[in-house]
């Protein structure tokens, strides 16, 4: 049967509203080191890997890290992660996000996660959907070298499920994820009002997605069942012009 055959789903923003305790652990953290980040806004670094926030952040934490200056990335990441995971029970799985994925699994599409976070922190949200058997492949920020907006994540992602970029979707919601995504050649349904994010679709969130899909799926399918109702009826007159000349095959 023609169609999609797999899915390579963003985790944070897109299946789980984990951006509030990103913004938490990553203020925690860096409170525990007396470093001020009001700067940036009240909601900094969405979609932004923690090494990136780390090389941004790195000069405030030189003067408070002391004998730590030499290791200051690892004390801060795992800092952020350990405050991460003692609240991961307050991580919101956004609505239709567990319809969405059992939908995929029943239907037998090739589920990766593509996610800019560690991997216990893309684990443990996973675990909050209650989805984590359901995907083939996890790619996370553990497992590339150049994480998301280059192409490397769902490069990866596409060649641990074994499909091309042309027979999978994306499913992102921020820039620097469908751009990602983009580069690698799948196309990206973009989920949630960022305009910076752009896609080949746009749905408001994962309420829609089973409807969607299905619609998306019988498109893909419509081009392969013209090619055999026309090959049907290609050959039916071949037979009635060879029944009008009378000549037997």
């Amino acid at each position: 049967m023609k169609g999609f055959r797999a899915v390579a789903l963003d985790v944070d923003g897109t299946l789980v509203d984990s951006e509030p305790l990103h913004l938490r652990a990553l203020q925690a953290a860096c409170r525990a080191h007396h470093v001020d980040i009001s700067d940036h806004g009240p909601a900094p670094f969405i979609g932004v890997s923690i090494g990136e926030v780390w090389r941004l952040l790195a000069p405030r934490f030189a003067g408070a890290l002391g004998h730590h200056t030499d290791q200051g990335e690892r004390v801060f990441r795992e800092a952020v992660t350990a405050h991460y995971l003692a609240h991961a029970h307050e991580v919101r799985v956004l609505p239709g996000a567990q319809q969405a994925v059992e939908h995929l699994a029943r239907e037998g599409i090739a589920l990766a996660a593509v996610s800019n976070s560690e991997r216990s922190i893309v684990e443990a949200n996973l675990r909050a959907v209650g989805a984590q058997a359901s995907f083939g492949a996890v790619v996370s920020l553990d497992d590339v070298r150049d994480p998301k907006p280059a192409p490397e994540p769902y490069l990866r992602a596409l060649a641990m499920l074994r499909v091309s970029a042309q027979q999978a979707w994306a499913v992102e919601d921020s820039p620097s994820g469908a751009h990602s995504a983009r580069a690698a050649g799948l196309r990206v349904l973009v989920v949630g009002g960022d305009q910076q994010a752009q896609g080949d679709h746009r749905l408001p969130g994962l309420t829609d997605f089973v409807a969607w899909w299905q619609s998306i799926q019988m498109q893909a399918q419509t081009p392969a069942r013209t090619q055999i109702e026309t090959q049907h009826l290609q050959a039916h007159r071949n037979s009635v012009r060879v029944a009008e000349s009378g000549v037997s095959e």
